[in-house]
């Protein structure tokens, strides 16, 4: 019997007096118990999906929705805004994508689950008042969620507000709060994107086993076919707006049909495959021919450049020596009673011209600060880095910061925070040619010209802000902003921790290009251990700040000489070996 019963469900949104169709004609069936991946990239319609199911997209914008939706019998679409408050929490929970802008920055956590408390038959609104009955039930359910979801110090996470608390701890209490009401259906919506593996593993196994424990049926949306392949009953795979194929999970995996599928699964990173001449992405033009008949495959690899001889413009090295950092800690004359954080242990390392050096470790193993050490943001503690005739110790960075900044440069994780929101494209990447370089002018201008062409983005892109762009096109100009000065090395943190598969193969490409043709040697941070294993000259893995192990991918994935780096290879989502995709590949 299906828990959940979609129909015809067509959405449509208005902007500008035009109203554009984000879902049509969509049916879908999921049963109870039972785990259904939506699949697709962003822009396919799946978050629209997951919204429309829960009635919270017309509190966003002005939408038409035609259809059913039907959750164990009841047809939610015909519900009052007050009859939808109540079924929300009791019938359906939502694990939202961002765990820190979901819950409530004033509120402590304690206070936020006890409020989320349903008891069975009571009113959507009902009051949960200290001291009493309803309290004492709601703060005994609370705590024992929170051990359930492995947090099981409640006294003191329930103290905490949620910026005190890492992303799995965040994301833990994100379901213990989708819990508390006990649902029939829970929709979880990339609710493992920004995490690192380990991470992503226990919160995936975690979603499972509460899924079997309290009986629940679970859409879960992801753009992660890795991902999908290891939670999912079946999997949905939709792309603009449209279900384009549904089945088992073993059917899709092993047997797609639609090109769309088949070029998603050829797209994701592999153990043991090697994309250093450049990654599969999804061609628009070869799908819609594949759509046609016309193609067997939606998917393209771009031919990269010749390499530039290393010798051919020189280049520095970069020389780690016995580096360390350490937070909190206290001068001569503070009496602050702050705690000493090693973000950073001793780590000596040297990357030579033109490397490509991959960087992985969980969120905290110290490879983030250990990057902005690199590029001069933050001083350490002890050691000394040099690059390009320049040191960086605990005094400072010595000779002029301006032609340091023209050496190395950093790409930043989120460029939808890094990049100006006020400022245009072609503002931003002229920036640092303003500031670091004596082009002015025309000739400014025609260098940005050719920056954007460099990068792969449309003229256009130049007059739009951040805003007008995809999250692949502000990578791009973050690409691009970070190149403008010629630099030696690029650091790279974690630029493609939150785009879809496809977006993530074509700014690998481009950042292969750029590192085949300019020589530049980058320092390339991430917790996507497939990624990096298969592009990386040396991969380099962090563990609680300390850098435990340096070697070849190959020796890495083969012959891990540590227990952590094994612990990582284990928790890394994978395809089974032989699906579709690898046809294409």
């Amino acid at each position: 019997m299906s828990l959940l019963a979609i129909r015809d469900l067509t959405v449509g949104v208005v902007t500008d007096d035009v109203e554009r169709e984000l879902v049509r004609e969509l049916s879908l069936d999921l049963a109870e118990g039972r785990t259904l991946c939506v699949v697709g990239e962003s822009g396919s319609g799946k978050t629209v999906t997951a919204l429309s199911i829960i009635r919270l997209l017309e509190f966003v914008a002005p939408v038409r929705t035609q259809g059913e939706i039907t959750v164990d019998g009841v047809d939610v679409t015909t519900l009052s805004a007050e009859q939808m408050r109540a079924y929300r929490g009791p019938r359906i929970g939502m694990i939202f994508q961002e765990a820190l802008d979901s819950l409530n920055p004033g509120q402590r956590v304690g206070r936020q689950l006890i409020e989320a408390y349903r008891k069975p038959g009571s009113a959507p609104r009902q009051a949960v008042r200290r001291r009493s009955p309803l309290h004492q039930e709601a703060d005994a359910k609370a705590r024992g969620l929170l051990a359930e979801v492995g947090l099981p110090d409640a006294d003191r996470v329930m103290a905490l507000y949620p910026h005190q608390m890492s992303g799995g701890m965040q994301q833990r209490v994100m379901i213990a709060l989708a819990l508390m009401a006990d649902p029939d259906l829970l929709i979880a919506d990339e609710p493992t994107t920004a995490l690192d593996v380990t991470t992503q593993a226990e919160i995936l196994t975690l979603l499972d086993r509460v899924r079997r424990d309290h009986g629940m049926a679970c859409v879960f949306i992801t753009h992660d076919m890795g991902v999908a392949a290891r939670v999912a009953d079946r999997i949905a795979v939709m792309y603009r707006g449209s279900l384009v194929e549904s089945g088992s999970t073993e059917d899709i995996l092993f047997h797609a049909k639609h090109p769309y599928t088949r070029a998603l699964l050829s797209c994701v990173p592999q153990l043991g495959v090697s994309r250093r001449d450049g990654f599969p992405t999804i061609s628009e033009t070869l799908l819609e021919a594949a759509m046609t008949g016309e193609s067997a495959t939606a998917t393209e690899t771009r031919a990269l450049s010749p390499e530039r001889p290393a010798a051919d413009g020189g280049g520095s090295a970069l020389v780690i020596d016995s580096v360390s950092k350490v937070y909190g800690r206290r001068g001569r004359f503070s009496l602050s009673r702050v705690p000493e954080v090693h973000a950073v242990r001793d780590v000596s390392l040297e990357i030579a011209p033109g490397e490509f050096f991959g960087l992985v470790g969980e969120s905290g193993s110290g490879k983030t600060t250990l990057g902005r050490l690199v590029s001069a943001l933050e001083t350490p503690t002890a050691g000394t880095i040099s690059f390009g005739g320049h040191r960086c110790t605990a005094e400072g960075l010595d000779g002029d910061e301006r032609a340091f900044r023209r050496r190395a440069q950093l790409i930043f994780q989120d460029p939808q925070s890094s990049l100006d929101p006020r400022h245009t494209a072609a503002r931003i990447i002229a920036e640092p040619l303003r500031e670091l370089t004596a082009l002015r002018g025309a000739e400014l201008d025609r260098r940005v010209d050719d920056l954007i062409d460099e990068v792969g983005l449309p003229r256009d892109t130049a007059g739009k802000l951040p805003s007008q762009l995809s999250g692949g096109q502000r990578q791009r100009v973050s690409i691009a902003r970070a190149i403008a000065a010629e630099p030696e090395l690029i650091v790279a943190d974690e630029p493609t921790s939150a785009l879809d598969v496809s977006v993530q193969g074509q700014v690998m490409n481009l950042l292969l290009e750029l590192r085949r043709t300019r020589t530049l040697s980058l320092l390339f941070i991430t917790h996507n251990l497939s990624l990096v294993l298969s592009v990386a000259d040396r991969v380099g893995v962090m563990y609680r700040g300390e850098l435990i192990e340096v070697d070849t991918p190959d020796a890495v994935r083969l012959t891990p000489r540590h227990e952590y780096t094994r612990r990582l290879l284990a928790a890394n989502p994978e395809l089974p070996a032989h699906h579709t995709g690898s046809q294409n590949s």
